[in-house]
């Protein structure tokens, strides 16, 4: 017995000599702590049968065909299948484990590594080699497992476990053990705190430079996305540190979500503070038109929905678009945009003025009791006045409000809650309302085969998806979430 233990101690013992090396823990202890910005994913496997999920439900759609025909190509030219189990593993990639990419500012392009988890380094060497000389047109470099395309160098490696992937000037260097990994960065480690399990999440840590390629801001603090599929839809949430946003979305409106029609394909609760609404105004000649101070006589928070007139022609709605100055656009589209009074005589006031103003754009308005009617040569304008201490303006054929019951639909909760700002938008509705429409609104002729098609290429296919966006702003943080629902036909 001795003897077979002493046996047993020596052979343990040569093979922890002749082992190979210990793999790391996860892909971000292979890359630095300090990149500029960073990418790591869930567990291969279970990212990808999220994604063939979605793709599976998304193809099964109108004019969904095309993402499957995608994925076959891109299947054809990997050589294997990325969204299954086993086309990973006939890469030599492991299912079970995370990846990672680390970002480099550089010039003209930003520099990357990257960290793939294996389970047959052979394989995944011979897919990586045969896809950079076959597929991107790389050459073999001076150095071994380098490549160079267009003047870029590309390297990669098997490091601890881990197929790596790098471009740059040195991609080699990439491969070193950093002096602190990803693993350890404590900004990352908030932000994966904060948002939770998810499939991907993309982190840029404040001051990153990546950002500086598309805007002269810095960021004042880290900032990340996240993405989780689901056979459902896709969730995106946003996470921005150090960002004060408090004063800009204090929120409110809830109260007055239940006043808008139901019906109504998008309604959204702005929780903004009253005079930022004057920056959301796209047309300039419009935004000259209010005077300072115009929301000081309302609460924080508006509640606003956008449905199709009843009356709408869609052909004509092709031909002029929204543009106000040549149809009134209320002849397509019927808005209700609903704020709290506090102030009844400041806000009839500053509306008094607005409608003294109207000539300056061609238009008028007309004034019985507390309500306005703007009339223009386009076409007739909304009407706008206060109502048992709530202002409002409408567009459009809307009749009187009534309180519509709360929708049962948590995708929806946001929008009858204080905090921020909330946005959900229904294309079921929208098609319903489209199709409830005369045969007249698509013309005749020419015009109406081309409305026909815009209604069967565009509104159709969308039918199935329901859009929810949620924004707050926390003391030290700005928080948002975008969640796209695939429903059943």
């Amino acid at each position: 017995m001795r003897r077979a233990l002493a046996l047993g101690l020596l052979l343990a013992a040569s093979c922890s000599r002749c082992a190979g090396p210990k793999s790391a823990a996860s892909a971000e202890e292979l890359l630095p702590a300090h990149p500029s910005g960073a990418i790591v994913t869930a567990p291969l496997g279970a990212l990808a049968q999220h994604l063939a999920a979605l793709s599976d439900r998304v193809a099964r759609l109108p004019g969904g065909e095309q993402l499957g025909q995608f994925r076959a190509q891109l299947a054809g030219q990997l050589g294997f299948d990325p969204l299954t189990r086993e086309g990973l593993l006939s890469a030599g990639l492991d299912p079970d484990r995370g990846a990672a990419v680390a970002l480099f500012e550089a010039r003209p392009r930003p520099e990357w590594a990257v960290a793939l988890p294996l389970t047959k380094p052979d394989l995944f060497a011979q897919t990586v080699q045969r896809l950079l000389v076959e597929r991107f047109g790389a050459s073999p470099g001076a150095q071994p497992q380098t490549y160079e395309r267009a003047g870029t160098s590309i390297a990669w490696k098997i490091v601890q476990g881990y197929g790596m992937i790098a471009r740059g000037a040195s991609p080699m260097a990439r491969f070193d053990p950093p002096p602190e990994s990803l693993a350890k960065s404590t900004g990352f480690a908030k932000v994966r705190d904060h948002l939770g399990a998810q499939d991907v999440i993309v982190w840029a840590p404040a001051g990153s430079d990546l950002p500086r390629r598309y805007t002269p801001r810095t960021l004042p603090g880290d900032v990340a996305v996240s993405l989780q599929g689901a056979p459902q839809g896709l969730a995106v949430r946003l996470f921005a540190d150090a960002v004060k946003a408090q004063a800009v979305l204090p929120g409110g409106g809830a109260s007055l979500v239940e006043l808008l029609p139901g019906n109504a394909p998008l309604r959204m609760r702005l929780g903004i503070a009253p005079q930022k609404l004057v920056d959301l105004i796209p047309d300039e000649r419009l935004r000259a038109l209010i005077p300072k101070g115009a929301f000081d006589g309302v609460k924080p928070g508006f509640a606003i929905s956008v449905a199709l007139a009843r009356n709408a022609s869609l052909a004509q709605a092709i031909d002029y678009g929204l543009d106000w100055r040549r149809k009134s656009p209320f002849d397509t589209i019927q808005l209700v945009a609903l704020a709290e009074v506090v102030d009844e005589k400041q806000v009839l006031a500053s509306m008094e003025a607005i409608a003294k103003a109207l000539p300056q754009i061609g238009a008028k308005a007309t004034r019985a009791g507390n309500e306005f009617q703007v009339t223009y040569p386009a076409g007739r304008g909304p009407r706008f006045g206060v109502r048992e201490h709530i202002a409002y303006v409408f567009g459009g054929d809307v009749a009187e409000l009534h309180r519509t019951p709360r929708s049962g639909n948590p995708e929806g909760a946001a929008l009858y809650e204080d905090q921020g700002a909330a946005l959900r938008a229904d294309f079921g509705k929208l098609a319903a309302a489209v199709h409830a429409l005369p045969e007249s609104t698509y013309g005749t002729g020419p015009q109406s085969y081309v409305t026909r098609s815009v209604v069967a290429q565009v509104i159709d296919p969308l039918t199935p998806l329901r859009v929810t966006l949620d924004a707050q702003a926390q003391p030290d943080f700005f928080g948002a979430s975008l969640d796209v629902e695939i429903v059943a036909p």
